[in-house]
C-alpha cells in the first residue's frame, strides 16, 4: 500500500477567506484607516474644484498684474505698432492704479504709436538711459512684441519684462475688441502661446508625442505617487504590526493549526487591498459627483482647468484606460510592499522590533516616490524609471498617460512588478511558517534567507 505524503504545501490557501474577511473587518475599526480614508476621499473629490478656484484666482491675479505699470521703473515707455490694428484715442488712456510707488513710469509717459506715425530707426536713435521702447510686430496670422532699452540703459530687466507684459494684455483685449470675436473664439485667443524652451531636434520631436505638458505631467506624477506612498505605507504598518502582534500572543500557533502559512499572509494584504480599493472607488464617485455639479448644475467651464501642481483627480482625468491603468498598479504595489511587510514583521522578534521592520518598507517607498519626483523633470530618463523598480510603482502609469513611453514600455514595467512580486510571494511561501515560529530578534535579510533553506 503506498504511504500517504504527509508534507505540507507550502502554497496552499487554506483559511483564506477567514483572514480576508477579519483583515477586513478590523481595518473598518481602525480609526487611522478611516480618518485617513475620509481625508482621501473628499481630497479626490474635491480636489477638481479646488484647482478651479486656484485657477481663476491665478488668472484674475495675472490679469490685474499685467494691468498695472507699478513695478514700471522707467521715465518713458514708447509702444510701437507695426500692425494692422491700429491705435486710437480709448487704447492711448492709461487707467490711473491709485497710489503708485515713487520711482513707477507716471501715466502721461506712456506713449502709443502707430506705423505712421513714426519709424523703427527713428524710435531706437532716440532711446534715452530710462526709456523703454516696445515694439508690436506682425508674424504671420498673429503678432511679436519685443521690448528694447538703450545700450547704456538704467533700466532693470525687471521693469522691462512688467513693461512688456503690460502691452501684451493691452493690445490683446484692444485687438480682440477690433475683431469682433464671439465667446469661443475670445477663449482661444486668450489662451496665448508659451514659449521658452530651448530644445535639440530629438527632443523636440519627443515632446510632439508628448500627450500633456510638462505642468500637467508632473502633477500626474505628484498626485499618484503621493496615493501609492500613503496606501503602501498604511499598508505596511498595519501588516507588520498585526503579524508581530500575532507572533507575540502566540496566536499565530494557533492560527497555523487551520489556515496555512500563505493564506494568513495573502488574506492580510488581500484584505487591506480591498480596503484601499473601496477608498479610491468611494474616492472616484466623489470626483465624479462633483465635477457634475460644477459642469451640469453650475455650468463652469473646466475646459481651460490648470493641470499643474498636485493633481488628486488623477482617477477621472484620463479616462477609463487611464483609471485602469493606474488602479493595476496600486494593486501590484501594494500587494508586492504588502508581501514585503508580512516577510519583515515575521522576522520580527518583539514589539520593539516593529519600527526597524516599518523602517524598511518606508525608506523603499521614499526612495521610489522622491526618485520620481526628480525624474519627472527629466524626460530623457522616463522609460528607465517606468522600468527600474521601485521607482516604476510611481511612474509607469503616469509616463504612459503623459506620453513619455509606449504600451510596450509600460506592459514590459508591469511584467518586472509581476516578476517581484512572484518571487517576494515564493519567498514567503518558504520562510513564513518557520519566521512566525521562531524567535528571531531582528527583521535581517540572513534569518529570513536562512529560513527559506528549512
Amino acid at each position: 500500500m503506498k504511504q500517504q505524503s504527509t508534507k505540507e504545501n507550502i502554497y496552499s490557501l487554506t483559511g483564506f477567506g477567514k483572514v480576508f474577511r477579519f483583515t477586513f473587518m478590523q481595518t473598518l475599526k481602525n480609526k487611522s484607516f478611516i480618518v485617513t480614508a475620509i481625508v482621501m476621499i473628499l481630497m479626490m473629490g474635491m480636489m477638481k474644484p479646488l484647482m478651479y478656484m486656484m485657477t481663476k484666482s491665478s488668472e484674475s491675479a495675472k490679469q490685474r498684474t499685467e494691468a498695472s505699470l507699478d513695478n514700471v521703473e522707467a521715465d518713458n515707455l514708447i509702444v510701437y505698432n507695426e500692425t494692422k490694428y491700429q491705435f486710437d484715442t480709448a487704447m492711448e488712456s492709461v487707467p490711473d492704479m491709485g497710489n503708485r510707488p515713487k520711482n513707477a513710469i507716471k501715466s502721461e509717459n506712456v506713449k502709443f504709436l502707430n506705423s505712421a506715425d513714426s519709424t523703427r530707426d527713428k524710435l531706437l536713435a532716440g532711446l534715452g538711459e530710462k526709456d523703454i521702447l516696445v515694439i508690436i510686430t506682425p508674424v504671420g496670422t498673429t503678432y511679436e512684441i519685443n521690448g528694447i532699452i538703450a545700450d547704456d540703459s538704467k533700466v532693470s530687466i525687471k521693469s522691462l519684462d512688467r513693461a512688456t507684459e503690460y502691452v501684451e494684455a493691452r493690445f490683446k483685449a484692444f485687438r480682440q475688441t477690433q475683431m469682433k470675436l464671439d465667446e469661443n473664439a475670445l477663449k482661444s485667443l486668450a489662451s496665448g502661446v508659451t514659449t521658452g524652451s530651448v530644445l535639440s531636434e530629438q527632443e523636440y520631436k519627443d515632446e510632439k508625442n508628448q500627450t500633456m505638458s510638462a505642468g500637467e505631467y508632473n502633477g500626474l506624477v505628484l498626485g499618484f505617487s503621493m496615493i501609492v506612498i500613503i496606501v503602501a505605507s498604511l499598508a505596511a504598518s498595519y501588516i507588520i504590526t498585526s503579524v508581530n502582534e500575532e507572533k507575540q500572543s502566540k496566536l499565530a500557533e494557533s492560527l497555523l493549526v487551520s489556515v496555512r502559512p500563505m493564506a494568513l499572509l495573502m488574506g492580510k494584504v488581500l484584505g487591506m487591498l480591498s480596503f484601499v480599493a473601496c477608498t479610491i472607488i468611494l474616492g472616484v464617485c466623489c470626483a465624479y459627483i462633483s465635477e457634475l455639479i460644477m459642469t451640469r448644475v453650475m455650468e463652469l467651464d473646466l475646459s481651460n482647468l490648470n493641470q499643474g501642481g498636485v493633481n488628486f483627480a488623477i482617477f477621472t482625468s484620463h479616462g477609463v484606460k487611464g483609471m485602469i491603468i493606474q488602479v493595476v498598479e496600486i494593486f501590484l504595489a501594494l500587494c508586492s510592499f504588502g508581501v514585503l511587510s508580512g516577510i519583515l514583521g515575521s522576522a520580527c522578534g518583539k514589539v520593539e522590533d516593529q519600527q526597524n521592520a516599518t523602517t524598511v518598507v518606508t525608506t523603499i517607498t521614499m526612495l521610489g516616490y522622491m526618485g520620481a519626483i526628480l525624474i519627472s523633470m527629466k524626460p530623457e530618463y522616463a522609460t528607465l524609471s517606468a522600468l527600474v523598480p521601485p521607482l516604476s510603482f510611481f511612474t509607469a502609469p503616469a509616463a504612459y498617460i503623459g506620453g513619455r513611453v509606449g504600451l510596450e514600455i509600460l506592459l514590459l514595467s508591469f511584467a518586472i512588478q509581476i516578476a517581484i512580486l512572484i518571487g517576494l510571494v515564493i519567498l514567503a511561501a518558504k520562510t513564513y511558517r518557520n519566521l512566525l515560529l521562531s524567535d528571531s530578534s531582528k527583521p535581517k535579510l540572513s534569518s529570513i534567507f536562512a529560513a527559506a533553506k528549512y
